[in-house]
């Protein structure tokens, strides 16, 4: 089956919406700050990251053997089960590359869920209508690296443009100016990642900032052995000036 495609979901007798979902998960207490939340994870991403946790989720010769979740089936579970939820989290893959997105959303918000995005800022437009209509009460947006091009798409896949470097940019600019909840992480790596590298994407983000370690116990490409651990990121965290308070190490 086509990854573009999902199941079709008919609402309210109107025409139905189609979103790929390729994973759920029920219940999760941290995706989502103070809320306990349900998971859905979208087929298909414009990255090609090299730490990616999710490549069955991006990778086209591992969707084509994967089936997409029935997206009816799990709105009826949220349904069922919103009494013992707060939220639902939407993340990839790269959700915001579905225009079917905002109408699955609706539908999510219509059960009294609040909703938190992730994605990689490569969809401003999307991004704006979502946080102009309230669709969204949190996004989460993965800064890879410096905004530099060549440093960026070290992380990303060579596919990365600087047309989509433009997109990130504006997506950084409208989390800045967002009044809802907004946060911005970096999954570090030693080898794509120096300390003055780290100094600049503190410098540049104003909104709560999470840098994270790489979890490479499966990643989309073979992580070189060259890798910052918590401990290490912790000790370049402190040797930062001037220190700022909207840094945290995840």
């Amino acid at each position: 089956m086509n990854d573009s495609g999902g199941l079709q979901q008919q609402a309210g007798g109107k025409k139905g919406f189609r979103l790929p979902i390729g994973g759920f998960l029920k219940q999760s207490f941290s995706d989502f700050p103070g809320r306990v939340s349900a998971v859905l994870f979208t087929r298909g991403c414009n990255f090609r990251c090299i730490y990616c946790h999710n490549p069955e989720l991006v990778l086209p010769d591992l969707l084509r053997h994967s089936k997409p979740y029935e997206v009816k089936g799990i709105l009826e579970w949220l349904s069922s089960n919103r009494s013992l939820l707060d939220a639902v989290v939407i993340t990839g893959g790269e959700p915001t590359m579905h225009s079917s997105l905002p109408d699955c959303i609706r539908q999510i918000k219509s059960l009294g869920l609040e909703v938190k995005l992730d994605t990689n800022g490569t969809n401003p437009q999307m991004l704006e209508t979502l946080i102009s209509d309230m669709l969204v009460d949190y996004v989460a947006m993965d800064v890879k690296n410096v905004l530099d091009h060549r440093k960026y798409a070290s992380v990303c896949g060579v596919h990365f443009s600087e047309t989509m470097l433009a997109d990130v940019k504006r997506s950084l600019a409208l989390l800045h100016d967002a009044v809802i909840d907004c946060e911005i992480r970096t999954t570090l790596l030693g080898s794509h990642h120096s300390e003055n590298d780290i100094a600049e994407l503190v410098r540049l983000v104003r909104i709560p900032y999470f840098l994270q370690e790489c979890n490479s116990s499966k990643t989309l490409q073979a992580i070189a052995p060259k890798r910052l651990g918590r401990k290490e990121i912790a000790e370049l965290m402190e040797s930062l000036e001037p220190k700022v308070g909207n840094v945290c190490l995840r």
